[in-house]
């Protein structure tokens, strides 16, 4: 199958305990997101998640600051492909605030088993298997 489009999304899982700091949208149904977007025409995965993160939070992150932890591609029936690129914050000292208020309800700790039930199923992926890694290591 010949992919017609294909886009990259950068996104960060910022996680203290049992907890993912996530952005609340303001319209609809409850739907949580990771801070992270769409990566501009030319932008590598790192240079994008450092401009969304920067646009929705206020934070500029720096490579010190986080971790690859993996890539997702999904293509879809209409032939289109998304990569999904997830990064972990490693250093904790930001002090991250809700930006876009007028995409955002709110930016907020929420346990992870909570989270899931509100995200879209590859970042629900991203964060079950981020907690399930860190139970069986703690075993």
């Amino acid at each position: 199958m010949k992919v017609k489009k294909h886009k990259h999304k950068s996104k960060l899982l910022i996680i203290e305990g049992s907890s993912v700091l996530v952005l609340e949208k303001k319209e609809g149904k409850k739907r949580f997101i990771l801070a992270g977007g769409f990566l501009k025409k030319g932008e590598s995965p790192v240079e994008g998640l450092f401009r969304e993160v920067y646009e929705e939070t206020g934070v500029n992150l720096t490579l010190e600051d986080i971790k690859f932890f993996f890539s997702s591609t999904q293509i879809e029936s209409n032939q289109n492909a998304l990569t999904r690129h997830y990064f972990l914050l490693i250093k904790k000292e930001h002090k991250f605030e809700n930006k876009e208020l007028e995409k955002f309800k709110s930016l907020k700790w929420v346990e992870w088993k909570k989270v899931v039930k509100f995200i879209n199923e590859s970042d629900k992926n991203a964060i079950e298997s981020l907690f399930n890694c860190n139970n069986s290591a703690n075993e």
